[in-house]
């Protein structure tokens, strides 16, 4: 557990295998490929309840449509749900409207197989910059409460400058609550809190000390991953970038035990709970 009581927020962002492949207008049929993230989802679970933790599950629509069991299962394990958006494209890729479409269509198809409303929100591949911050006011028209995925980037994988570190709320009354931040490498300060640079690429004893570090100069962090990324075997659509596919594959083997050893030295509990007091305002 944190050494200090902490309890910080786990986030699962639950989508295929398939579905994050950076690219727009893909022209893909999703319906004709295998789907994983029953499995995958379930391998998450077993180790949530192994350690005792829960989550807030971000579960993209197009995920709920193919498997409206999904979301029954995750919520019966006392996790949050909450949404990913429907088809996995970037804020930038659409227009105001077409946003909006996105994230109702996915926010009815959630609350119809949960029989209950949602709260929050993550977009795909994060709000990038302050220019995309109009989607914020999108959610707030929807009726969403809060978003943890404002990443202010300048160059990926996730490197970025003046990022925020504690929650803050909008002024459409939107609560944002960051990923953390490391103020390391020459001055830029890096997301490091999961899909990636959390479980695979660093070290266990550097992700330790920036949570330990998170704690002591902020409280609580929003930590994060994919089902997908405790597969051994790295899957990618043909055609899909080469430093894509490297992004995809390198560290996998890391991935579970960082996990494992995370979740043994840390206290987790869904965004709706270690956020609570924001909530309720």
């Amino acid at each position: 557990m944190a050494s200090n009581g902490t309890r910080h927020a786990l986030t699962v962002d639950v989508e295929e295998w398939f579905h994050d492949d950076w690219r727009p207008n893909r022209g893909v049929d999703w319906d004709a490929l295998p789907s994983t993230v029953e499995a995958e989802v379930e391998r998450v679970l077993e180790l949530l309840d192994a350690a005792g933790a829960r989550a807030t599950f971000f579960v993209l629509g197009d995920v709920v449509r193919r498997s409206r069991a999904v979301v029954r299962t995750i919520a019966a394990g006392g996790h949050e749900i909450a949404s990913h958006g429907y088809a996995h494209v970037k804020v930038a890729a659409q227009t105001r409207d077409e946003f909006a479409d996105d994230v109702r269509r996915a926010r009815d198809l959630l609350e119809d197989a949960l029989g209950a409303p949602i709260a929050g929100y993550r977009a795909p591949y994060f709000i990038q910059n302050p220019g995309e911050l109009w989607a914020i006011d999108v959610l707030a028209a929807l009726g969403l409460r809060y978003d943890a995925g404002y990443v202010p980037l300048r160059w990926m994988p996730y490197a970025g400058r003046s990022a925020p570190r504690a929650p803050f709320r909008h002024p459409s009354g939107v609560w944002e609550f960051p990923l953390p931040i490391a103020e390391a490498y020459g001055g830029w300060n890096l997301p490091y809190a999961g899909g990636g640079p959390m479980l695979r690429f660093l070290p266990y004893r550097t992700i330790h000390r920036f949570l330990v570090a998170h704690e002591a100069a902020v409280g609580s962090a929003v930590v994060y991953l994919h089902p997908w990324e405790l597969a051994p075997v790295a899957r990618a659509l043909p055609g899909t970038p080469l430093h894509v596919r490297l992004w995809k594959r390198v560290g996998r083997a890391r991935t579970l035990p960082s996990l494992q050893r995370l979740l043994a030295d840390f206290s987790f509990a869904p965004i709706r709970e270690v956020y609570a007091e924001q909530l309720a305002s």
